[in-house]
């Protein structure tokens, strides 16, 4: 599988010493198994807990934008997202509240070369924010079937030069977020998946390949119904695998993941957000014994790190995942 891509320093691990933090992902989302299970977030909210300073976001954000700070900004926040994972020992910075994701890249890479950069793109149609947005989707999907599918073409085509430019300044994976499903389910039919969302991801994932690089593919909800289209795209990692939507990722590792590196998936509904430490700790190695034997997995919330989760039932999650995820692996009948 690896020899598709352009990662000339990467080499199969041959279980001596400690791999750098970018090899131990490029191998779990080669399908392989590393030294011990990777770790990231799409996000962590609570950066001043564990750094001493936030992340910029939110109105401060857009104020200190709109004041022509936008250098500052970036390299603020690069600064604090690249010490924010050190600290925490993850193996990837994945990059976000940047006003320019190349030049984030390009500086994260600097400061931390042994890490995975993650950039961000997508492009597909996702879940409308607003009710009648989505039935204007649902309207021309029927009547005006044909410029919707050129909108479609151009969005992906502007999103694979984002994510060129993201790979050429050092990103070794780009995340694609817009979100497909809901707890109960996707918020199409999975014909209309196959007519207007997966055509244009397949054309993304195929370049970010061509490129060099590694898409993961992000979405929350009961993934089922669009599971077997959603990885035939070419994708390399799924991420979150939501349990509080029914997906189980033992069933998930079953039967996907001889395709795709499962992303996942601590609940951040109860176990982050009220679960006592010791059901932290039971919940991360039944994770690991469910989705980690064989590679192709790296741990991870189901969906982000935010500002209401307990810190200690986080730093519990990360301190039972570098117990429990040295491989080799077997799963425990879970």
């Amino acid at each position: 599988m690896f020899e598709t891509y352009n990662f000339i320093q990467y080499r199969s691990w041959s279980g001596a010493g400690i791999m750098k933090p970018v090899d131990r992902c490029i191998a779990a989302l080669c399908l392989e198994e590393p030294d011990r299970i990777p770790k990231f977030e799409l996000e962590f909210q609570q950066a001043e807990k564990i750094v001493g300073r936030p992340i910029i976001t939110g109105d401060l954000y857009r104020e200190l934008l709109r004041k022509g700070k936008k250098n500052k900004v970036l390299n603020y926040n690069v600064r604090v997202l690249v010490e924010l994972c050190h600290k925490l020992k993850y193996d990837a910075i994945r990059l976000y509240a940047v006003p320019d994701m190349v030049e984030a890249v390009r500086l994260a890479k600097k400061l931390a070369p042994d890490m995975m950069v993650i950039g961000s793109s997508d492009g597909t149609i996702g879940i409308p924010s607003k009710v009648e947005d989505l039935f204007i989707l649902f309207k021309r999907m029927r009547f005006d079937k044909h410029r919707l599918k050129e909108e479609c073409l151009e969005r992906i085509r502007r999103a694979i030069e984002s994510s060129k430019a993201q790979i050429d300044a050092g990103a070794e994976a780009i995340v694609g977020c817009a979100d497909y499903s809901t707890t109960k389910g996707p918020f199409m039919s999975p014909e209309n998946f196959n007519e207007f969302v997966f055509p244009y991801l397949k054309m993304h994932v195929d370049a970010v390949h061509r490129a060099g690089a590694f898409y993961i593919k992000h979405t929350d909800g009961d993934l089922w119904p669009i599971m077997n289209g959603l990885v035939d795209t070419g994708i390399d990692g799924l991420h979150s695998i939501d349990p509080i939507s029914g997906m189980d990722i033992g069933e998930v590792k079953r039967k996907v993941g001889s395709k795709v590196c499962l992303c996942g998936n601590i609940d951040v509904g109860y176990i982050l957000l009220k679960a006592s430490v010791t059901e932290v700790v039971a919940e991360v190695k039944k994770c690991v014994f469910k989705a980690s034997p064989g590679g192709g997995h790296i741990l991870c919330s189901s969906n982000v790190i935010q500002r209401e989760h307990r810190l200690e039932n986080v730093l519990a999650m990360l301190k039972a995942g570098e117990k429990y995820g040295r491989y080799p692996i077997k799963g425990h009948g879970f």
